[in-house]
């Protein structure tokens, strides 16, 4: 009898094994053009792909041997289209992008968003009118708090609680710097947050300006965004917005992107919204989740059961297309780009002031030990030549202690650098990826406003490190650019301002290697190169269909290259 069930369950299982091979669906999608983003096979007419992944590349002749005894069917939805590996934005906020979108937005430079024209205002007189329409048709809303984003001191003026008081005594107001790291908050707004000057830690009030109702860098991440938290996580606030991420982001051709803050606020109310908005809702997209260690730490017991907790949790892969983990960690050097917080080396800023630190200097190297040490891919936020100088010293520092091979830290942002640094990054072994919108969005100004103009001239100095050898990967840091890779491409690969002029040397990227900055070395940077980042045999069907090749088009065209559709695991994204 034993015999027989074991005899039975063998046949059973080589059956079921026969019957799954006959109803394996392949589908050959074919094109005008594949392109690969693979050196070793650059273009194609058809790629097959079984079960969300790419099981070969080539011509309908030479897929042939896959094809001979299977079912599979042949789409050719595409055959007058472009395919391109799906595109990666290395560094973008999905739940910061969705907050965004939940407010109203006066910003220095014109956007289109999910539809939706935002015009550039460029003046103070142009701020304070476009803030008044905008508090006058929230009016009547049920909302507690009126929250505004995009104010940039250059362009718009100072910002202070008394003047938001004169405005508006009542209604409680936040006005979001551009930088997303600094608030201007009314008198309204303190009390509703229940945030009195008494309660804030002397060793932050450093960064905040409680009279004149300023927080900025650690001050705004650890006083008052704790407060403002529950409310703006909640889904009343925020799942609606997160509906219009999601289309944007599609819309614009990413597969992938990286989250290089998760649990930055609350960790348990973060993951609820991606449970919600991107795992229920099944985007088209995966987020890759980089931990912020610093800021969990504060609120996770320390630098010690922090990272148990946080390692036990990466360390577990993930059982949804939507969300990745592995050992990435985050951490912050100084502050922000487009405050001018970042920390510059003499001769620092024009009109005297100093940058900020956003994770205590002493602390700093003492947390990165513990990922380095464990075995993380460590992503650091750093934009000023001090600020980077800074993350340098403490990779020199553990590569010293415990040698690991090359590209373990890549530096984020890459804000202001010179030659000595390019060489020092590629000397150490780190990687970069870099916002190349902000030689776009700010060179003009900083010339007048901050650095002056030689060093504004080298803003994201990236032919420089690619030069040498050194990795390097765009991102959008969403609203810090458009949340769109073929324009981050553009940006590269022009270097122009927002006056049309070119700020070259250093030279701009070549169409090449903008692409793979967000292709094929955008997956290297998130060390997902085994599954994404181009098309070929074995890596996930990750697809975005253009009108015509980038490489056709030219460095002036990629940001009008049009968009048909994505395809994400071999799913082609509905038609909207």
């Amino acid at each position: 009898m034993r015999f027989v069930t074991v005899f039975s369950l063998f046949f059973l299982l080589i059956v079921s094994k026969l019957a799954a091979a006959e109803t394996a669906d392949i589908t050959v999608y074919v094109a005008k053009e594949i392109v690969t983003m693979d050196k070793t096979r650059p273009t194609a007419k058809a790629v097959a792909v079984r079960d969300g992944r790419i099981l070969s590349v080539g011509s309908m002749e030479q897929l042939e041997p896959w094809l001979k005894g299977q079912k599979y069917r042949v789409d050719r939805q595409f055959e007058k289209s472009v395919i391109f590996p799906g595109l990666i934005d290395a560094h973008l906020h999905p739940l910061l992008g969705a907050l965004q979108l939940a407010t109203t937005w006066i910003t220095p430079e014109s956007w289109t968003v999910d539809g939706v024209e935002v015009p550039a205002t460029r003046s103070p007189e142009a701020y304070w009118s476009a803030l008044k329409q905008a508090l006058l048709q929230d009016k009547n809303s049920d909302s507690p708090i009126f929250i505004t984003w995009g104010w940039s001191e250059p362009e718009h003026g100072p910002m202070t609680r008394s003047m938001l008081d004169k405005l508006n005594s009542d209604k409680p107001i936040m006005v979001w710097q551009r930088s997303t790291h600094e608030a201007v908050f009314n008198s309204a707004a303190l009390a509703w947050m229940k945030l009195h000057e008494k309660d804030i830690k002397k060793e932050l009030l450093g960064a905040v300006d409680y009279q004149q109702g300023r927080f900025w860098e650690a001050g705004f991440f650890e006083v008052a965004v704790p407060k403002l938290g529950p409310y703006l996580l909640s889904p009343t606030f925020i799942d609606s917005s997160f509906a219009k991420l999601n289309r944007y982001l599609q819309n614009n051709g990413i597969t992938t992107v990286a989250d290089m803050a998760f649990g930055t606020v609350n960790w348990d109310l973060e993951a609820a919204n991606y449970q919600r908005n991107l795992v229920d809702a099944k985007v088209n997209y995966r987020t890759v989740l980089v931990p912020d260690v610093y800021k969990i730490s504060l609120y996770k017991g320390g630098f010690d059961k922090s990272f148990k907790f946080v390692d036990d949790f990466m360390s577990q892969p993930s059982e949804v297309a939507q969300l990745v983990h592995g050992k990435r960690a985050k951490f912050f050097s100084d502050g922000a780009m487009f405050s001018q917080a970042m920390q510059m080396h003499e001769p620092g800023y024009i009109d005297g002031h100093h940058g900020e630190w956003i994770t205590p200097p002493d602390e700093f190297l003492l947390l990165m030990r513990k990922y380095w040490n464990a075995g993380y891919r460590i992503h650091v936020h750093s934009n000023g030549d001090a600020g980077i100088d800074n993350t340098l010293d403490a990779m020199q520092t553990l590569q010293f202690e415990t040698p690991r091979q090359r590209h373990p830290l890549v530096v984020e942002h890459y804000g202001y650098a010179n030659e000595r640094i390019n060489r020092r990054v590629a000397e150490l072994g780190a990687a970069v990826s870099a916002n190349p919108y902000y030689l776009h969005l700010l060179a003009d100004s900083y010339s007048h406003v901050g650095l002056g103009a030689d060093r504004a001239a080298r803003l994201v100095p990236l032919s420089l490190l690619v030069d040498r050898d050194v990795p390097v990967s765009l991102h959008s840091d969403f609203g810090m650019a458009p949340a769109a890779p073929l324009s981050l491409a553009w940006a590269a690969a022009t270097r122009t301002s927002l006056s049309g002029e070119k700020k070259v040397p250093p030279r701009a990227l070549s169409v090449d290697e903008a692409l793979r900055a967000v292709t094929v070395d955008a997956a290297y940077i998130l060390g997902l190169e085994q599954d994404i980042g181009s098309i070929e045999a074995g890596k996930k069907a990750d697809f975005v269909i253009l009108d015509k090749s980038p490489y056709r088009a030219g460095a002036k065209a990629l940001k009008d290259l049009r968009i048909v559709t994505t395809v994400f695991e071999g799913q082609v994204r509905p038609y909207q």
